[in-house]
C-alpha cells in the first residue's frame, strides 16, 4: 500500500512540473507578445510576468483535469475526431472567458486586446489537443504491443506446458509397454500402433509453437490419440465424435481436445467393470462440449487442475466467453466456438 501511494505521488508531482514546464514558457511568450504589439516594448515590471505565468499554469491544470476527465469518457482510439473536437470545445467554453476576465483585473496599467488572447489561447489548445492525443493514442498503443507481447509469451508456455504433459515419461512409459505386451501377439496391430504413435508425438511437435489448428485437425489427432488408448484398453474405452461439419474450419488452441481425453483417462478406472465413454459433441453449433462418464475415479492429482487451468488460460487470451466445467452425472468441459482471427 505505501508502494502504491509513493508511485501514485510521484506520478502527481511530475504532472504538476510537466504542466510547469510548458505553462511557465508559455506565459512569458504570451505576455511578451501581447504587451509589444499593444505598446511597441517588452514589459518590464515582475508583477506582469508573474501574473501571467500564475494565470497560464492555473490554465494549464485546468485544461489537464478537462481532458482527463474527458479521457474516461470518450475514447481516443476509437473516436479521435470527437475526442478532439470535444476537448477543444470544452477547453475554449471555460478557458477563454476566464482568461479574458483574469487579465482585464489581474493588472492595472496593462490591459491586453481580448481579440488577441482568444486567437492565441484558440491556437494554443488545438495544438495542444492534436499533441494530446498523439500521445495518448502512441502511449496507449505502445502499452497494447508490450500487452500483446506478453500474452503471446505467456500462450507459448501454456502450449509448452501443455506439450510437456503430451510427451511425459509416463505417457511414453504406457506406449512402450503396450508396444512390448503386442509385439509377439499382432505384429500388424504393432505396426499400426507404432504408426499412429508416430503420428501422435509428429503432430505435437509441429502444432505445440501454433496459436490455433483447424478442429478437423485437432479431432484427426484426438483419433489417433484414442487409437493407442483403444489398444491398451480394449472395448473399455470409446470415444465418440457427434461434431457439426460446418465447424471443422474452426480454429482451435492445439492440444486442447487431447488434453481433456486425457485428463478422462488419467482420473477414472478403466476396466471391463468400468467401461470409459468419451464423446466430443457440438450442440446447437455453440459450443464443443467434451464430457465422459464417471467409474470409480482415482485419487486426483496436481495435474488435473493445472491442465484444466491451462485450458482455460490458453481461451481466455482468445475470446471473453468462459470454459464451462461441470461435474455432474458426467464430467464435461463447455469450450467456446472460436472464429478465426480471434484475438483477446
Amino acid at each position: 500500500m505505501a508502494g502504491l501511494s509513493e508511485t501514485t505521488s510521484t506520478d502527481f508531482v511530475r504532472k504538476i512540473l510537466l504542466i510547469a514546464a510548458i505553462c511557465t514558457p508559455l506565459g512569458v511568450l504570451f505576455l511578451m507578445y501581447l504587451h509589444f504589439s499593444a505598446s511597441g516594448r517588452l514589459p518590464y515590471l515582475i508583477e506582469h510576468y508573474a501574473s501571467s505565468i500564475l494565470i497560464m499554469n492555473v490554465f494549464g491544470g485546468i485544461v489537464y483535469v478537462i481532458d482527463y476527465w474527458l479521457d474516461g469518457k470518450i475514447s481516443w482510439r476509437e473516436a479521435f475526431l470527437s475526442r478532439l473536437i470535444c476537448g477543444l470545445a470544452a477547453n475554449v467554453a471555460i478557458v477563454i472567458p476566464s482568461a479574458i476576465f483574469l487579465s482585464a483585473n489581474f493588472t492595472s496599467d496593462f490591459r491586453p486586446d481580448t481579440a488577441k488572447i482568444a486567437v492565441l489561447l484558440i491556437i494554443s489548445l488545438f495544438i495542444y489537443e492534436i499533441a494530446y492525443g498523439w500521445f495518448y493514442s502512441f502511449r496507449y498503443y505502445a502499452h497494447t504491443q508490450v500487452e500483446r507481447l506478453r500474452l503471446e509469451r505467456w500462450q507459448l508456455e501454456l502450449q509448452f506446458e501443455s506439450l510437456k504433459n503430451q510427451i511425459s515419461p509416463h505417457f511414453l512409459f504406457n506406449c512402450l509397454n503396450t508396444i512390448s505386451s503386442l509385439l509377439y501377439k499382432d505384429v500388424a496391430l504393432t505396426e499400426e500402433f507404432i504408426r499412429r504413435m508416430a503420428d501422435t508425438f509428429r503432430y505435437v511437435l509441429k502444432n505445440h509453437k501454433e496459436r490455433f489448428v483447424s478442429l478437423k485437425e485437432e479431432i484427426e489427432f484426438v483419433k489417433s490419440y484414442h487409437y493407442l488408448l483403444r489398444v491398451r484398453f480394449e472395448d473399455n474405452f470409446k470415444l465418440e465424435i457427434n461434431v457439426a461439419k460446418d465447424l471443422m474450419s474452426s480454429p482451435v488452441p492445439p492440444l486442447t481436445l487431447q488434453l481433456l481425453v486425457e485428463n478422462a483417462v488419467k482420473h477414472n478406472k478403466v476396466s471391463k467393470d468400468n467401461p470409459l465413454t468419451v464423446t466430443i459433441s457440438s450442440p446447437e453449433n455453440t459450443r464443443l462440449v467434451v464430457a465422459n462418464t464417471k467409474t470409480d475415479t482415482v485419487v486426483k492429482k496436481a495435474g488435473f487442475a493445472i491442465g484444466l487451468e491451462n485450458i482455460k488460460k490458453r481461451y481466455a487470451f482468445f475470446t471473453k466467453e468462459q470454459v464451462v466445467v461441470k461435474n455432474e452425472d458426467e464430467f464435461s468441459v463447455q469450450l467456446p466456438i472460436l472464429k478465426s482471427g480471434s484475438n483477446a
